[in-house]
C-alpha cells in the first residue's frame, strides 16, 4: 500500500492551495445540505472578544473568509507548514485586522505552554507523520480550560467514489483506509483521550449529487501525493478514465456519493 502521510508526497501536495481548492470547489457545487460545511463547522466553535486561537494546518483558510465581523476582539494564528498555502491565507483573511500567520510543523509548535484559549486542526491530522507528538504539542499549549477543535473523516466517506475508481482499475488505492486509520471519525477518539479529559465526536450529515463529469474528474486529478491516483491515472490512462465518468454521468444523469465527516471536541488537556 502507498505510504500516505510521506511528508514529501504531502509537501506536494500542498504546495500551493490549488489542489485543495480544487477539491473543495467539488463539495460546493453538489454537496446536498444546503448549511455547507464551513458553516456548519464555524458554528460549533465557542468564539467570544478576547480569546485567542491557533490553527494548524490552516489551508488556504477559506473558514474564516468573509466572518471579520463575526471574530471581533479575537486573535487568530493561522499556522501551515506550507508558505503557499500561507499566502493563500493571508488573501482570504485581508479583511481581518486580529489575524497572523506563521509556518508551523504540528509535531513542533513553537509557542509556550498554556497559550491558546482555542486550537483548531481540520482535515490535517491524519497527514501528520507522528501524529502522537502532534497530539501532545496541541495539548501543551491550550490553556486548562481550553478546547481543541479537530475535524476528520469517517469510514464510508467517498465510498461510491473509492467503488468507481477500482471499477476502473483496480490497482488504484484512494487512501481513504489511510486516513481512517491514521486520524479518522472511529480511531481518532482512542487517540485523544491519551491526552484530553473530555472528547465528543459530532457528525456532520451530507453526501454528493455530481450532475457534471469534469468537477470530479478533477477532484480525482487533483489528488497528487495522496494514495497512488496520480501514478495511474496518468497520460492516456488519464484520458480513459475522463471517458469513463463521462459515460457514467451520461448514463446515470449523476453521481451519487456519501459524505463520512465530522468533528472531535477536546477538552481537558493534559501536560504529558
Amino acid at each position: 500500500m502507498p505510504s500516505f502521510n510521506s511528508t514529501h508526497k504531502m509537501q506536494k501536495q500542498y504546495a500551493t492551495a490549488k489542489n485543495l481548492n480544487t477539491r473543495a470547489t467539488l463539495h460546493l457545487m453538489f454537496s446536498t445540505n444546503p448549511l455547507g460545511w464551513n458553516n456548519w463547522v464555524f458554528q460549533q466553535y465557542d468564539l467570544r472578544p478576547g480569546i485567542s486561537i491557533l490553527e494548524l494546518g490552516c489551508g488556504s483558510a477559506s473558514m474564516w473568509k468573509g466572518r471579520a465581523g463575526e471574530l471581533k476582539g479575537v486573535k487568530l494564528l493561522l499556522s501551515d507548514f506550507s508558505e503557499g498555502m500561507l499566502e493563500a491565507a493571508r488573501d482570504s483573511t485581508s479583511e481581518f485586522p486580529g489575524a497572523s500567520y506563521e509556518q508551523i510543523d504540528a509535531q513542533d509548535i513553537p509557542h509556550p505552554d498554556t497559550s491558546f484559549d482555542i486550537v483548531i486542526a481540520n482535515h490535517m491530522l491524519y497527514h501528520v507523520p507522528d501524529i502522537d507528538k502532534a497530539l501532545g504539542e496541541i495539548a501543551r499549549v491550550p490553556k486548562p480550560d481550553g478546547t481543541l477543535f479537530a475535524t476528520t473523516l469517517g469510514a464510508e466517506n467517498m465510498r461510491e467514489l473509492t467503488e468507481l475508481l477500482h471499477e476502473f482499475d483496480p490497482a488504484i488505492d484512494f487512501a481513504q483506509d489511510g486516513i481512517t486509520d491514521a486520524f479518522g471519525l472511529e480511531s481518532g477518539e482512542a487517540r485523544l483521550r491519551r491526552y484530553f479529559s473530555s472528547v465528543e465526536v459530532r457528525r456532520y450529515p451530507d453526501s454528493l449529487h455530481i450532475t457534471q463529469a469534469r468537477p470530479l474528474i478533477d477532484y480525482v486529478l487533483s489528488s497528487q501525493g495522496i494514495g497512488n491516483v496520480n501514478e495511474i491515472l496518468v497520460g492516456e490512462k488519464a484520458v480513459s478514465f475522463a471517458r469513463f465518468i463521462e459515460e457514467i454521468v451520461a448514463r446515470d444523469g449523476a453521481v451519487d456519493i456519501t459524505k463520512d465527516a465530522g468533528m472531535f471536541i477536546a477538552r481537558g488537556p493534559s501536560r504529558q
